[in-house]
C-alpha cells in the first residue's frame, strides 16, 4: 500500500522521466531549463502587446514581399524589352506608348513582332 507522502507527490512529466531519470542527464540542466521557462513565460506575459504587434508586422511583410518582388521583376523585364525594341526599331516610326505596350505584352507571355 502506498504511503500518504507518495500520493501527495505529483507524477513527473514523461520527458523529465525519460531524459533525467532514464538517460541520466545532469539535474542542473533541468533546473536551468525550468528557470528559463519561467522567465520566458513572465516575459511573454509582460510583453503580449508588443509581441502581437511584431507578429502582425512580420506577417504583413511576408504577405507583401512576393508582390513587390513580382512587380520589380516585371518592371525590370519591361524596361529591358523597351530598350531592346528601341534599339532594333530605330528606323520604324513607333511612338513610346506602342513600344511600351509591346514590351508589356512580351513580358506577360506574348511574343515580339518581327
Amino acid at each position: 500500500m502506498k504511503s500518504k507522502s507518495d500520493k501527495n507527490q505529483s507524477k513527473l512529466p514523461w520527458w523529465v522521466e525519460l531524459l533525467f531519470v532514464q538517460i541520466g542527464l545532469p539535474d542542473s540542466w533541468l533546473s536551468k531549463y525550468l528557470k528559463k521557462k519561467k522567465e520566458a513565460a513572465n516575459f511573454i506575459n509582460e510583453n503580449k502587446k508588443n509581441i502581437v504587434y511584431s507578429a502582425i508586422i512580420i506577417a504583413g511583410i511576408l504577405y507583401i514581399y512576393p508582390i513587390v518582388r513580382y512587380t520589380s521583376s516585371s518592371a525590370s523585364c519591361i524596361d529591358k524589352t523597351t530598350k531592346y525594341l528601341k534599339s532594333n526599331n530605330s528606323n520604324r516610326s513607333q511612338n513610346a506608348i506602342d513600344i511600351n505596350s509591346l514590351a508589356v505584352g512580351y513580358c506577360h507571355g506574348g511574343s515580339l513582332p518581327e
